[in-house]
């Protein structure tokens, strides 16, 4: 994986793009409590293991809020994977275990939050809806290899930007999950 891509802007540009296309069909759809049109109601964010210059791209969560019964709807998102403070990629990618220790290029994470994320990823996330669909999705694996090295091995692309675009599409049912 190249660690190379996670400093570079335009990709974390990319992956706003990605977010402003999900926010623009939630915002065609109207509110799905009242029917409603939707009004804009980003709201700021702070996300660790984001490199200084993408900060402008991952500053702000898109959310849309309904003009009749004022609530939010907050569409996926490949940036951030539910109220997580880091951003999405860096918790795949420091969780796994192949890429999780001595890596150049990604934010340091201390082993407690390390230890969290690996037993939410082998014990919650093939529990929930989308880990049990990925779990059809992706060829079968020898017990040693768990989520998300199932993820990082399974996913093919052209380039190293494909690869971890596609990769985060495959968790958006999970961006706006609490757990």
């Amino acid at each position: 994986m190249c660690h190379a891509l996670l400093q570079t802007p335009a990709f974390f540009t990319l992956l706003r793009q990605i977010d402003e296309d999900l926010m623009q069909a939630a915002h065609q759809n109207g509110c799905c409590h009242c029917g409603h049109p939707l009004h804009r109601a980003d709201y700021p964010r702070k996300p660790r293991g984001c490199p200084p210059a993408a900060r402008p791209d991952c500053s702000t969560r898109l959310s849309l809020c309904c003009a009749g019964c004022r609530k939010r709807t907050t569409p996926g998102s490949v940036r951030f994977l539910g109220r997580r403070v880091y951003l999405a990629i860096i918790l795949v990618l420091r969780s796994s275990r192949t890429h999780g220790s001595g890596t150049e290029g990604l934010p340091d994470v201390s082993w407690v939050t390390l230890k969290r994320w690996r037993l939410w990823w082998t014990d919650t996330f093939p529990a929930t809806p989308v880990g049990r669909w990925l779990q059809g999705r992706l060829p079968p694996a020898p017990d040693a290899v768990v989520y998300p090295e199932r993820l990082l091995q399974t996913v093919q692309a052209d380039t190293d930007t494909g690869r971890l675009t596609a990769l985060l599409r495959l968790l958006l049912p999970r961006s706006d999950r609490n757990d």
